[in-house]
């Protein structure tokens, strides 16, 4: 066991020699990179001193340096760190042997040959007597120091190639030669202008514009000479500016739709490039509204293209679907309340539902990021009311029962009839009101109709003194607010009270009485000519046109007595059936 331990222990130190070899890799490495580096970005740094480089020359050289500099380190630094570490591939045991016997001559035969004969033995069976030969040459060479061929203070000779770029570099820093130059390679993406007699200034905060309007640029000149004429590239199209002052310029952005890009030059002095930008102005492209009509009116719904005044019957269910660009948010204002918020449900969707009850204005408010307050639209909303129905009824009087009243009628309404009825109600002689009867009449299906009703008096059984108030009535179809209703003028009829009875009995008695008498005289005057008349029969033979004449008249006049008799009969009979009842106008 002895043997192996002697060749652990070898394989120990030449392990150690390896690690040390990399950290003197490591070491110059670094050493050689700060040279390379420093050297490098002090060359570029020099350049741009005196050449004053383009962006794009800048940004090419410091890419360029990155690279370089980039590579440099990976081989110089990185890989003998990483080596240091056991990653990647790393000098085997025979490399380093001959590496040790470089500078120790008599252990390098012994070295590679203990490495070899080890490998032997790792391959045959009987392998005691090499190993005992492994044994005695390891014995030979073990207490050799192994890590002493490498001397790390040897790298002192290569700070020659670093520290001279370094110092270098710092006096030139130190001193302001290349810190603007160095400043400029570092931030190799701006764009920095040569010194000139004079410069151009703009207030850079104020270069914005809303979409599609105008932009004012004014540029002040400062220096120590001023150019007569200025000009402006945009698009690559040149501009002359509009002179305002000695050291003041103008120029008018029309019409600005995007961000637009710039440069100002007088002659050999030009400008950085400049940048207007645009701020989007929110805009509404187009909208739909959807018009969902209330059922009863029978009208079929509707989809509008851009249309914001509304003129709608009363209920409809109005939803506006806005297409927008450029927007943030929509609000909707309707006359005297706040502003509610449109609901977004897709990129440049928005919804909006309301109910049309009366008339009023409404306004849009369009807003986004870079105009919180935007544009606004003003609309407005028109309602056509659910009107209330018509009804009226004319009545006509049986002239032989005053107790049976006919109604011939007309009702109609602008969207439909619901019911039509015949209402009334008997307030007995006490006072005492009875309940309200209803009648329905036959149901409408249009919206007028025509209708009649026989109310039969003889059916309620009425008592002196009682009343009957008695209308039509008709609903309409309104479900938004509520069926509405309309009725006849209240229309009475009364019966007669008892003394009302007797005192008309009285009067109608009296007046027969007097048409009586008067007949009983008319038939005396009568029967007097007529005596008369056959006393001048007798004494004359034959009669003449004149009395033929007379005799005739004689005969009218009994005739007209005789009507006169039945008339009053007739008011007598008359007397007693309005003794039953009478109407009372009301």
């Amino acid at each position: 066991m002895a043997h192996q331990d002697n060749y652990r222990l070898l394989v120990e130190k030449l392990d150690q020699f390896i690690r040390k070899y990399y950290i003197n890799q490591l070491i110059r490495g670094a050493l050689y990179s700060v040279g390379l580096i420093v050297f490098l970005f002090l060359g570029m740094s020099l350049l741009e001193h005196y050449f004053y480089f383009s962006s794009g020359v800048r940004r090419a050289l410091f890419f360029s340096f990155i690279g370089v500099s980039g590579l440099a380190l990976f081989q110089l630094v990185l890989l003998p760190l990483l080596h240091y570490f056991r990653l990647g591939k790393t000098i085997s045991h025979e490399q380093a042997a001959t590496i040790i016997g470089s500078h120790f001559a008599d252990v390098k035969d012994k070295l590679l040959n203990v490495l070899q004969l080890k490998h032997q033995s790792d391959n045959i069976a009987d392998k005691d007597l090499i190993m005992a030969s492994v044994n005695q040459k390891t014995e030979e060479i073990k207490l050799i120091p192994f890590k002493s061929a490498i001397n790390l203070s040897e790298n002192r000779k290569y700070l020659r190639y670093a520290l001279p770029p370094l110092l270098l570099f710092l006096i030139l820093l130190f001193t302001g030669m290349i810190r603007d130059s160095s400043f400029r390679l570092l931030h190799s993406g701006q764009e920095f202008l040569k010194p000139a007699p004079f410069h151009f200034m703009i207030e850079e905060d104020d270069l914005s514009v809303v979409q599609f309007e105008d932009f004012p640029l004014s540029v002040k000149i400062e220096g120590d000479q001023l150019p007569n004429e200025v000009f402006i590239n945009v698009d690559n199209v040149e501009y002359r500016l509009t002179k305002e002052a000695p050291d003041v310029f103008t120029y008018r952005f029309s019409n600005v739709q995007k961000n637009t890009e710039f440069r100002l030059f007088a002659g050999e002095v030009r400008s950085k490039e400049f940048e207007l930008e645009v701020k989007k102005k929110p805009n509404v492209t187009g909208f739909e509204v959807k018009l969902d009509y209330p059922g009863y009116i029978g009208r079929k719904d509707e989809a509008l293209n851009s249309v914001g005044d509304l003129v709608v019957p009363m209920g409809t269910k109005i939803d506006w679907i806005f297409n927008a660009e450029n927007t943030d948010n929509i609000f909707i204002q309707f006359a005297g309340q706040n502003r509610l918020e449109v609901k977004r449900f897709s990129d440049d969707l928005f919804t909006f539902k309301k109910q049309a009850m009366k008339d009023e204005p409404y306004k849009l408010y369009i807003s986004n990021q870079y105009l919180p307050k935007g544009d606004s639209i003003s609309y407005s909303i028109t309602v056509i009311p659910d009107l209330y129905p018509n009804i009226n009824a004319e009545k006509f009087i049986d002239s032989t029962d005053n107790k049976l009243l006919y109604f011939a009628g007309e009702a109609n309404d602008d969207y439909g009839l619901l019911s039509l009825s015949f209402n009334y109600r008997i307030k007995k002689a006490g006072g005492k009101q009875g309940e309200l009867q209803t009648i329905k009449l036959r149901k409408p299906d249009t919206k007028q109709i025509r209708f009649d009703h026989l109310f039969d008096l003889h059916e309620l059984a009425l008592q002196p003194g009682d009343e009957v108030n008695y209308y039509f009535e008709v609903f309409d179809n309104d479900a938004v607010n509520g069926n509405k209703s309309a009725r006849t003028n209240f229309m009475v009829y009364a019966m007669p009270t008892v003394e009302e009875f007797k005192a008309m009995a009285d009067k109608n008695n009296d007046q027969i009485k007097s048409d009586l008498q008067k007949a009983l005289e008319e038939s005396r005057r009568i029967q007097e000519e007529m005596k008369k008349m056959r006393e001048k029969l007798l004494q004359e033979k034959d009669l003449d046109w004149q009395n033929r004449k007379e005799l005739e008249k004689l005969v009218e006049r009994q005739k007209e007595l005789e009507k006169m008799i039945e008339e009053a009969k007739q008011n007598f009979e008359e007397n007693l059936k309005k003794s039953r009842g009478v109407p009372r106008n009301r």
